[in-house]
């Protein structure tokens, strides 16, 4: 053998040997992240009529832990079983499947998903368990049991009405005295009122901190302006669970500012060539819309608006004077509720003539 063939063994032997030390290194392994969510927490059950609502928020950690992204989650399967009259409960079995890409009939909020069971029977208890499946293929154990029995509550309130005032919304409805079904109504009788900001999307938590003896509420905690909806239900406890009524009809009501603004001052009337000048000075309210003028041929009454729209500047030219004739002026302030403020005091100019 000659010594370029030994050389090149020589080499070889040396690579083979670093590299066998290279793969003897210790170095931390990789574990990705579990894809299976954590078991689904904090569902509410409530009944009202013969339908189960159930909410519950998407999870957002997985089973280790670990922070997760609710978009991860891409279905929920719901299990439902039935209780026997012997309290003996019956089977799990998948009842329903909500694809979070299309979730309807469900609704999903601020990571919150809310849906229905429709058309139980009264007095049959049913419990629910819920797992949540993600994009990579995790599937959540199943969640604690809730459980719901349908009763007949009380008839839905009637009447209702509302309407906003300076700083509050007034409501009133009519007192309910049946059953759902029609028959006369015993026990306590209460309500609770519900509001949101938009049509059909109402608070979890009713705006009355113990259900209301009385048919009719005032609203203060709202802010002149804003439309408000609501909803009464009727239910037969002091204390949760309430069994509450279906909602009532839907109403709206917006609170506005009925209190006028100052009258204008330092009104200053000025005869010029073929016109009246006004100026007066800007009111200090910060809703102000603008301003109106008035004038009259007689003093202190029979004022007519000269401007068709709002002035937004504390000026105007009356162009439409006549000589020898004599003018009572006078302004007023609108603010943005529509509300008028009383006129200044009034202003008096002769056009002797027209230059």
């Amino acid at each position: 053998m000659n010594r370029y063939a030994l050389w090149r063994i020589a080499a070889c032997f040396v690579v083979m040997l670093s590299a066998t030390v290279a793969c003897g290194r210790k170095t931390d392994p990789y574990i990705p992240e579990s894809p299976r969510p954590e078991a689904i927490k904090n569902i509410v059950a409530v009944t009202r009529d013969a339908v189960a609502y159930l909410t519950w928020p998407i999870p957002d950690r997985n089973v280790e832990g670990k922070n997760m992204n609710p978009a991860d989650v891409i279905r929920f399967r719901i299990y439902r079983s039935e209780y026997e009259r012997d309290h003996k409960k019956g089977r799990y079995r998948l009842y329903t499947d909500i694809d979070m890409s299309s979730p309807a009939p469900a609704t999903v909020r601020n990571n919150v998903v809310s849906w229905s069971d429709m058309s139980l029977r009264y007095g049959q208890t049913y419990g629910y368990r819920i797992r949540a499946l993600t994009a990579r293929g995790g599937v959540s154990q199943q969640s604690a049991e809730v459980l719901v029995t349908p009763v007949v509550p009380l008839a839905v309130p009637q009447g209702f009405v509302a309407f906003g005032a300076d700083g509050f919304n007034q409501l009133t409805w009519e007192p309910v005295t049946t059953w759902l079904d029609g028959s006369p109504a015993t026990g306590f009788i209460g309500y609770n009122i519900y509001r949101g900001t938009e049509k059909v999307l109402y608070d979890k938590t009713p705006l009355n901190n113990e259900p209301l003896k009385t048919p009719s509420y005032k609203d203060t905690k709202v802010v002149n302006g804003h439309p408000y909806y609501y909803v009464i239900r009727s239910v037969t406890s002091q204390t949760t669970p309430w069994n509450e009524s279906p909602d009532s009809e839907e109403i709206s009501a917006t609170p506005r500012k009925l209190t006028p603004p100052t009258q204008p001052t330092g009104l200053t009337v000025i005869a010029g060539v073929s016109r009246v000048f006004l100026t007066w000075d800007e009111n200090a309210e910060h809703d102000i819309a603008g301003y109106n003028v008035y004038r009259s041929t007689k003093t202190g009454r029979d004022y007519e608006r000269l401007n068709d729209k709002l002035l937004t500047r504390t000026t105007f030219s009356d162009e439409s004077v006549k000589i020898g004739v004599t003018y009572y002026y006078a302004v007023t302030a609108v603010d943005q509720s529509g509300n008028e403020s009383a006129y200044t005091a009034e202003k008096k100019v002769h056009i002797d003539s027209i230059r």
